[in-house]
């Protein structure tokens, strides 16, 4: 018998899932500005280094953008998402594409 490898998320991975999840849900809105790394870095208790890596990969999916020296930003991910902002809406609906 052959068991599928199991694998836990990273910490960059929650990070990233909670933060899509606070979006999607209406927590965070578009416009809002997040609290600076080190502030998130503390209430989330894990290192910059996850928050960092994190917020990339939310920009690069299209919910979050950077503005240098004035802080990062939830986008309007409707207008300017990816395909991966799809597939990520569509995993916090369960599979479902909703409006």
């Amino acid at each position: 018998m052959e068991f599928m490898k199991l694998s836990a998320p990273t910490l960059k991975e929650l990070f990233v899932r909670e933060m899509e999840s606070a979006i999607l849900s209406g927590r965070l809105t578009v416009g809002e500005r997040l609290p600076p790394e080190r502030e998130l870095a503390g209430q989330m208790q894990v290192s910059r280094a996850v928050i960092n890596g994190g917020i990339s990969d939310l920009a690069r999916k299209g919910f979050l953008y950077v503005k240098p020296r004035a802080g990062v930003y939830v986008a309007d991910y409707r207008r300017t998402g990816t395909p991966e902002t799809i597939r990520s809406i569509m995993e916090y609906n369960g599979g479902q594409l909703r409006s």
